[in-house]
């Protein structure tokens, strides 16, 4: 018999993460999968784990999220992404 604990686990997806150094994560292709992401689950988060942060004791981990004002101007021009 499972244990309760493995019955409640939630495997859905919610997003995507990447490690950067010095917080050089956003490209035009990580902004794409971003949107794509959002697109697919409204509250879809992008993690970066920025290893020089963690190398000098700072949070290492940040959480980004597209906001509705954001996908509404991309959907309204799309030229945004150019």
């Amino acid at each position: 018999m499972e244990n309760e604990k493995q019955k409640l686990f939630d495997t859905n997806e919610v997003g995507f993460y990447m490690g950067s150094r010095m917080g050089l994560a956003f490209t035009k292709e990580t902004f794409e999968t971003l949107l794509t992401s959002a697109k697919n689950f409204k509250n879809s988060v992008f993690i970066v784990y920025d290893i020089s942060k963690s190398n000098y004791g700072m949070n290492p981990l940040h959480a980004y999220r597209l906001s509705e004002k954001a996908m509404a101007t991309v959907a309204k021009d799309s030229s945004v992404l150019a």
